[in-house]
């Protein structure tokens, strides 16, 4: 025991130079580096929306869409137009559409200030070309009711998260609209004399449509035989009904004052004929977009001509 005693004052000292020591390696140790986190910001917004449709007749539409961006960060965010994809009534579209010089679409949504709360803002309008005979072609119309679905593919070079979607869609509803379609069913000699011949034209009206159309301004040529017989004009507005057809008569003169006799000799005894029909009318269906529009027709076919 007593020999341990003797090694306490030693073992003091080295405890005292260890303490020591720790001391001193703790004073000349680097401060720690703060780490200071970059602000966040919310990721833009965007938004695409259907604002009207226009037309001049049921062949060709134009679709109006707006692209609205909000941006929240403090630099400028150019964008474009990478590509887009179109589905009519919940089919992919692959022709039929034409979204207008999409490519040439480029712009930059400015950056937000220090002193601003709000979110820089940007609006880009657009017009999508719809070609329904193509879509016809392709089994995609006609529709009573259309539901188009627009989906734009936007690209900018601001890194954004990888999760973080350009992808935006707008869906735009509205009615089609076909022209109605004319049919001949009988072409009937009323009289023949030396100076008039009139004949009366059995037609069919069909409105393919869901809501009721009215013909107006109806106007007509009538050939038998690759020679004109006889025009006119229908001055009274016939009213076509939803999803029928409508019957009727058409009432022709030819006068024969400046024509050959031959050509009275040949009616007079004509059984039959090749006739052909042409003529167009104003059609107003009554649809925000398309109100009213001129249908024409050009009708060629074989009718028995009819003696009365």
């Amino acid at each position: 025991m007593r020999g341990f005693l003797k090694f306490i004052p030693v073992l003091a000292v080295l405890l005292v130079f260890l303490l020591s020591s720790l001391l001193l390696l703790s004073s000349c140790r680097t401060p720690g580096i703060a780490v200071i986190e970059e602000p966040s910001f919310p990721l833009p917004e965007i938004y695409l929306d259907f604002t009207g449709i226009s037309a001049e007749n049921p062949d060709d539409l134009f679709l109006d869409f707006t692209l609205k961006i909000f941006n929240y960060f403090p630099i400028d965010i150019p964008v474009n137009i990478n590509s887009y994809t179109v589905s009519v009534n919940g089919n992919i579209a692959e022709s039929g559409f034409e979204l207008i010089n999409y490519q040439n679409i480029s712009f930059t949504v400015d950056a937000v200030t220090q002193t601003e709360s709000d979110p820089s803002t940007a609006e880009v309008d657009f017009i999508l070309a719809m070609n329904v005979p193509v879509l016809v072609r392709n089994g995609l119309a006609p529709h009573d009711d259309y539901e188009i679905l627009l989906t734009l593919e936007l690209v900018t070079p601001i890194p954004l998260p990888n999760n973080y979607s350009l992808e935006v869609s707008a869906l735009a509803e509205f009615p089609g609209v076909r022209a109605p379609s004319f049919s001949i069913t009988s072409i009937a000699i009323l009289q023949a004399e030396l100076i008039n011949t009139g004949f009366r034209v059995g037609i069919v009206i069909d409105n393919p449509n869901p809501f009721p159309v009215n013909l107006a301004a109806f106007n007509y040529t009538l050939y038998g035989n690759d020679m004109l017989w006889a025009d006119g004009r229908e001055r009274n507005i016939i009213s076509v009904a939803a999803k029928t057809a409508l019957s009727g008569n058409i009432f022709l003169v030819m006068n024969f004052i400046d024509m050959n006799r031959f050509l009275l000799d040949q009616i007079i005894n004509l059984v039959d004929v090749n006739y052909r029909f042409t003529g167009e009318a104003v059609v107003h269906t009554g649809v925000e977009y398309l109100p009213s529009f001129v249908s024409g027709f050009d009708l060629t076919g074989y009718s028995i001509v009819i003696p009365e």
